[in-house]
C-alpha cells in the first residue's frame, strides 16, 4: 500500500476549536448542572438583599440567552467536525471495501430526493434477504 491520505493528521490545536472542545465536554458532565445549580441559587440568594432590582432581573434575562448562544455556537462547531470526522472514516471502510459501491461515497452531498431513493433500494433489499 502506498501512502495514505490520512497518515500525516494533527490534533486541532486552535484556540476555538481547543474551547468548544472543553466547553461542550464540561457542558455535557455532572458538574455543568451543579455550576448551574449554584449560580441560580446565589443569583437568587443575592437577589433578596438587592431587592431583586431590575439591573438584577436583566442579569439573567440577558445573561442565559447570551450564553446559550455560545453554547449552541460551540455544540455546533464539535457537532460538524466530529461529523465530517465520521462520515470520513466511513468513506475510508467504503473506498477499502471490494463489495462496496464506490458512488456511495459522499453520498451526504446527494439530494433528499436521491437519498429517498436509496433508502428505499436498501430498504427492498433488506426485505428481500429475509
Amino acid at each position: 500500500m502506498g501512502d495514505h491520505p490520512g497518515k500525516d493528521l494533527r490534533r486541532d490545536r486552535r484556540p476555538f476549536a481547543v474551547l468548544a472542545h472543553h466547553v461542550v465536554s464540561f457542558a455535557g458532565s455532572p458538574w455543568a448542572v451543579a455550576v448551574t445549580l449554584a449560580a441560580v441559587l446565589l443569583w437568587a440568594g443575592l437577589g433578596v438583599p438587592l431587592r431583586f432590582s431590575r439591573a438584577w432581573e436583566l442579569v439573567m434575562t440577558v445573561g442565559i440567552p447570551v450564553l446559550t448562544l455560545l453554547l449552541l455556537i460551540g455544540v455546533q462547531h464539535t457537532q460538524n467536525h466530529d461529523n465530517l470526522a465520521m462520515q470520513l472514516k466511513l468513506d475510508e471502510l467504503i473506498r477499502a471495501h471490494e463489495r462496496t459501491e464506490d458512488e456511495m461515497i459522499r453520498v451526504e452531498d446527494a439530494t433528499p430526493e436521491d437519498l429517498e431513493r436509496l433508502e428505499k433500494q436498501f430498504q427492498a433489499h433488506a426485505g428481500d434477504s429475509r
